[in-house]
């Protein structure tokens, strides 16, 4: 295969990275300067994922939370104590997100349920003037997609942002500016797992297991994979081949449809090739179980998952790029605040866009491995994968 060359798609990746590097720094000076305005952030779902963005934004300056909701009272009871712990005010409990959406003393909301809520939620909030922050994926289809991005077009003074927070972790920033600035040579592929033992992750009430409500794991989960391959190479891949197995939980949950295992190969047009292995049901072993996502070039290599940056030259010592757990949770709704505080809306880490993309390579990635065939992009495109 021939390098991979830096073509203009990769050059208009490191504009845009140079001008989130620009929105960074104004996020951590608004994070830091003591003068940002108090931001009422209403939750909507505070389930597992939910509580984890509650924590995250109870550990950051200049924030209330008024109000939580979800639909299963324990839910709402267990977010009402963590806030009231955290700010010393107990705040009100609903379970309808327009109940929450609608009250005047909401600047923004902060949305963590199930895939197949995200668009409508998400909306009805743009619509009603707060600002957004949603978590992956932006929607379950194409379409879905553009009517949230038409809908935040309308409303250019809300600050709307998606849950890809790997976007803001320091480690996949300056990892990928050290990638684009040659330091590992021409690209030639890279090389992703997710393995769990924890199997099967069903989600409150089943919805995870349930193809119609997430997506399948392609989009639920993996679009954090798909989207830092975009970010490296500047869009999505052209085609798509795989398989997978389902029904592997068959005993424990008959009616459960989504892909348990799967495993996919990704190309780029200008050759990239990415692999990916997703699995819940690997044995309980450190040898089989865990994530990891690593880029390899001519002259060296970087894995993501640890920071550690390695070369072929064997007289170039191994770098750690900021090792060690990063709450990139925490930098993401930092971010998120920021741009709600500022007098300009800052660019958000990861475009509407952008966020689109991931679903689209999710519905690449599901309808490759159904069929077991080479997809391409341009079907997705066509509308032959569906909504």
């Amino acid at each position: 295969m021939p390098p991979i060359s830096v073509n203009r798609r990769r050059f208009l990746g490191c504009s845009a990275a140079a001008s989130l590097a620009i929105s960074q720094a104004a996020a951590e000076a608004a994070a830091t300067d003591g003068s940002g305005a108090t931001v009422r952030v209403g939750l909507v779902g505070v389930g597992n994922r939910g509580t984890g963005l509650l924590r995250a934004l109870l550990e950051l300056p200049g924030v209330a939370v008024p109000v939580v909701c979800d639909a299963e009272p324990k839910h709402r009871l267990r977010g009402q104590g963590i806030a009231e712990k955290a700010l010393g005010r107990r705040p009100d409990a609903v379970g309808d997100p327009r109940h929450l959406i609608d009250r005047d003393d909401v600047d923004a909301v902060v949305v963590a349920v199930p895939c197949d809520l995200h668009e409508a939620i998400g909306s009805d909030a743009i619509r009603a003037g707060k600002h957004l922050y949603a978590e992956k994926p932006l929607a379950l289809s194409v379409p879905g997609c553009d009517r949230l991005i038409h809908e935040s077009a309308r409303r250019p003074d809300l600050a709307v942002h998606v849950g890809f927070q790997r976007r803001s972790n320091p480690r996949f920033r300056e990892g990928l500016e050290r990638i684009r600035g040659g330091e590992i040579g021409p690209l030639i592929e890279a090389r992703a797992t997710w393995t769990s033992s924890n199997g099967p992750l069903s989600g409150h009430g089943g919805w995870l297991g349930r193809r119609e409500r997430s997506g399948d794991f392609m989009i639920e989960q993996a679009v954090h994979i798909w989207d830092v391959l975009h970010w490296l190479q500047g869009g999505p891949p052209a085609k798509a081949e795989g398989w997978g197995r389902r029904r592997l939980f068959a005993r424990q949950d008959p009616g459960r449809d989504v892909t348990d295992h799967y495993a996919v190969e990704l190309e780029w047009p200008d050759g990239f090739r990415a692999s990916f292995l997703q699995s819940w049901v690997a044995p309980a072993d450190d040898g089989f179980t865990g994530s990891s996502l690593r880029i390899l070039g001519e002259d060296g290599g970087l894995d993501l998952s640890t920071g550690s940056l390695s070369f072929r030259d064997r007289q170039r010592p191994r770098q750690a790029i900021h090792p060690g757990p990063q709450n990139d949770t925490r930098l993401a709704l930092r971010d998120f605040l920021a741009s709600i505080r500022s007098e300009r809306r800052l660019p958000p880490p990861v475009t509407l866009a952008e966020a689109r993309d991931a679903t689209l390579t999710g519905l690449l990635v599901r309808k490759a491995v159904d069929e077991r065939r080479p997809v391409t992009m341009e079907e997705i495109l066509d509308g032959t994968a569906g909504a």
